[in-house]
């Protein structure tokens, strides 16, 4: 029977194994990547800072200084990602046990607060200008070049770093890539108002041009910032625990899942949720059915780790029989319990019944777990109009003394009382604990003909036999057991026999020989005609 346990499967050992270095191999190569695309980002990045800060101080322009400034903030943004690219690679450890994807969305939020400060910068010294000063800019040719290699430069940066940021969840790169996309857009800018101070001599459109990259860098900041905040307070994606609760409802033993918690781990997905099966499962088919639910799961959202948690609750199909095992498993000290019958005593209708009504009583005992077992909502709509009497073998240690068998055998009645409030009486047969292996104890011997014929010819008086094949006589401890097998035809006008058919008529065959040869044991095995 299953308890609550949480499930991450990460397969066998093989398997395993070749996802790691499947997995690793991945990282390397995506490191190799990425920390490619970010060098090259920094020395470009150097090198459109430092000539735009030398013309833009020389031509005593706004609108390229604001560009310079950006383009030195985007050296210290391609540098934080740089170093946040190294460190997300290396592996969970005890101190973080999740790992290191956020460091990129750390560097991120870095970046987008230089962003803002920069802007700041921009604006106060724009507004400056206009409300206060009167600057005339100086311009010449370079102006234009420069602007010109910027948007060049930032055009190619911005799609390669885009196509990088989307092949590894990389946010740190995709900051890159929208702060080369807004310097692309700012140097057009530039450019614009450059061209309204020379051609139109208005001295202030350079500076109203600097206001307007402010305005972008915000613009853009706000967006990436929006998702950054997301991702390090663990957002889940819109509509996906809707997707996964769908995506699983169909799996066979699920009853219900909740509690989907989903975080963004940089290039990865973390999921975990509960799901409840029935309490009866095994643990073996718990385990399956919550491996079902991973590679489900992955289907949905390939690249993530997902960890179930195993909820066994009770169902309304549970038999009594199931029951009444559950509390065995759950009772110290019971190591198994069998042969599990019940009586239903039938309570009087009425004062005026006759005592005779009274004790009618005990109808036919059922052994519950058959076909005629009582479901839970079975035996609760019926729990008015009859007592039980429950009688079985429970099984214990074979070193502990009577007195303790005894305690843990109340311990268990009074359970099965207080749970199964039908439950008048128990009677309780104590035997230890059964140590029987699959060992090889027998010695198979070939019988004479005349033995297995007559065999065969007590099988076939059984009703609706119709052959008896593979018999087998071994010698166990003295003692003779029979193995064979019967052909049993189905009834006439039906092409099928029920288990509950076969079962008797093997039943049959058994007793017959048994009775017949004094043979120990005998195991029918029955087949279709």
């Amino acid at each position: 029977m299953v308890k609550d346990h949480s499930h991450f499967d990460r397969g066998n050992s093989n398997d395993a194994n070749k996802k790691e270095f499947s997995y690793n191999l991945e990282n390397v190569n995506a490191y190799r990547e990425k920390r490619t695309l970010a060098l090259a980002s920094v020395f470009a990045s150097v090198g459109l800072a430092a000539t735009k800060l030398v013309i833009g101080y020389s031509t005593n322009s706004l609108g390229i200084l604001s560009e310079a400034m950006h383009a030195g903030l985007d050296v210290i943004a391609a540098l934080m990602t740089l170093y946040a690219i190294r460190i997300v690679i290396r592996p969970p450890d005890v101190r973080f046990t999740f790992g290191y994807a956020k460091v990129e969305s750390l560097s991120s939020l870095i970046a987008i607060i230089l962003l803002f400060t920069v802007a700041g910068w921009i604006f106060y010294e724009g507004l400056d200008r206009i409300l206060f000063k009167n600057t005339q800019p100086e311009i010449t040719i370079f102006s234009f070049v420069i602007m010109t290699i910027s948007i060049v430069v930032d055009l190619w940066r911005s799609r390669v770093l885009y196509r990088a940021a989307r092949r590894y969840g990389s946010q740190a790169l995709e900051a890159d890539a929208l702060h080369f996309k807004a310097d692309m857009f700012s140097s057009s800018i530039v450019i614009v108002g450059l061209v309204f101070v020379l051609v139109f001599h208005i001295p202030n459109a350079d500076a109203f041009a600097a206001l307007i990259v402010a305005a972008m860098i915000i613009y853009t900041s706000l967006g990436l910032g929006r998702r950054t905040i997301d991702v390090l307070l663990d957002k889940a994606p819109k509509g996906m625990n809707h997707l996964l609760l769908e995506s699983i409802s169909g799996l066979d033993g699920i009853s219900k899942a909740h509690d989907i918690r989903i975080r963004n781990m940089g290039s990865t997905m973390s999921v975990d949720l509960h799901i409840e099966v029935p309490r009866t499962s095994t643990h073996d088919r718990a385990h399956r059915i919550a491996t079902n639910v991973e590679n489900r799961i992955r289907e949905v959202m390939p690249n993530c780790d997902v960890l179930v948690h195993v909820d066994a609750i009770e169902t309304s199909t549970e038999t009594l029989t199931d029951r009444i095992r559950l509390i065995a498993a759950e009772t110290d000290g019971i190591k198994n319990v069998h042969s599990i019958y019940l009586s239903r005593i039938i309570e009087p209708r009425s004062k005026k019944s006759s005592r005779h009504d009274a004790i009618s009583m005990e109808t036919k005992s059922h052994e519950l777990g058959t076909s005629d077992s009582l479901t839970r909502h079975e035996f609760n709509a019926n729990a008015s109009s009859f007592h039980l009497h429950l009688y079985l073998d429970l099984q214990v240690n074979r070193n502990l003394d009577l007195k303790t068998a005894h305690d843990i055998t109340e311990s268990f009645e009074q359970r099965i009382k207080a749970e199964i409030h039908q439950v008048k009486d128990i009677t309780t047969h104590i035997e230890i604990e059964s140590t029987e292996e699959a060992d090889v104890m027998g010695v198979e011997k070939k019988a004479s003909g005349s033995y297995t014929e007559n065999i065969r010819n007590l099988s076939m008086q059984i009703n609706r036999v119709i052959d008896c094949k593979d018999i087998g006589i071994v010698e166990v401890n003295n003692e003779q057991h029979i193995t064979l097998t019967i052909v049993i035809k189905a009834k006439e006008g039906e092409e099928v026999t029920s288990i509950e058919e076969a079962h008797k008529i093997s039943t049959d065959v058994q007793e017959i020989i048994i009775k017949e040869t004094g043979a120990s044991r005998v195991v029918v095995h029955s087949e279709p005609l």
